[in-house]
């Protein structure tokens, strides 16, 4: 089962094959509700899907020119903490032509919590793991996250830096490129937008933090993909965040049925 915020994707069941318009529909459905709610409205102007087939897109610019809009849910009034819809920042190149429907996967979460050991731009992850389960034993009020975060900022006083679309930042090398809120909102709410990965054979390189917070909240971990056309079984690589190695994930449409290897060892 996968916890969610909204209704939208509770019906979808794992190695549902959806075609792409349902598909892009539901996230925009969401985001939709995001924007008829209290959540302060950021970013960019698109709202839709791009497809650089059809339309012309600068890859130079914000967001690799997909300028993606996108709503702050920040339960702890700091930061912003982004809600953003997975289809309006990335080329939908190919539909119609090379692939026409979407695959809906749910990842067990013990494969996140037990092997997960990186996200995007923090390679190790091993205090915010520690952080969130004494996190967990609060009361999630705003103070007290809050407090807790200061006490782990004075006790790990390393600083690490990232770059990514909003520029270069510092911060405590324990929770770098880890949004606390993000982790709050997920814990207390659910997950907003299943991740998406345009391709039928890698995955991974994005979605590592709602992978590894959803997961935490034993959630299973929503993944939709590409549906490779009239396949029954095919391999998916997943990006190397498991002690910087990558896991292959075995997908048997037939028997729906996932497998997870890493080192040609099978992960249990």
């Amino acid at each position: 089962m996968v916890k969610y915020w909204f209704e939208t994707f509770k019906s979808l069941k794992s190695f549902d094959i959806v075609p792409y318009q349902e598909m892009v529909d539901l996230y925009l459905k969401n985001q939709s509700l995001l924007d008829g709610s209290k959540f302060e409205k950021l970013g960019g102007k698109n709202e839709r899907p791009i497809n650089s087939d059809v339309e012309k897109v600068d890859h130079d610019g914000f967001w690799l020119g997909y300028n993606p809009r996108y709503y702050n849910i920040d339960p702890l009034g700091t930061k912003v903490t982004q809600a953003k819809a997975d289809v309006v920042s990335m080329d939908m190149t190919g539909v119609g032509k090379t692939w026409d429907d979407f695959i809906y996967l749910e990842l067990p979460s013990w494969l996140f919590n037990k092997y997960q050991t990186a996200v995007h731009s923090n390679r190790d992850i091993t205090y915010f793991k520690k952080f969130m389960n004494d996190v967990d034993k609060t009361d999630l009020s705003k103070e007290s996250v809050l407090e807790l975060k200061d006490e782990y900022d004075n006790k790990y006083k390393d600083i690490a830096k990232y770059v990514d679309y909003f520029g270069d930042f510092q911060d405590p090398a324990w929770r770098l490129d880890l949004d606390v809120g993000q982790y709050i909102s997920i814990k207390q709410n659910g997950l907003i937008y299943p991740i998406m990965f345009n391709s039928t054979k890698f995955a991974f390189s994005r979605g590592t933090h709602r992978a590894l917070f959803l997961a935490h909240t034993d959630s299973d971990v929503p993944f939709v993909m590409q549906y490779p056309k009239n396949r029954t079984k095919w391999q998916v690589e997943l990006a190397e965040n498991f002690n910087e190695k990558h896991v292959m994930m075995r997908v048997d449409l037939e028997k729906k049925s996932l497998k997870f290897y890493r080192d040609g060892k099978e992960l249990v």
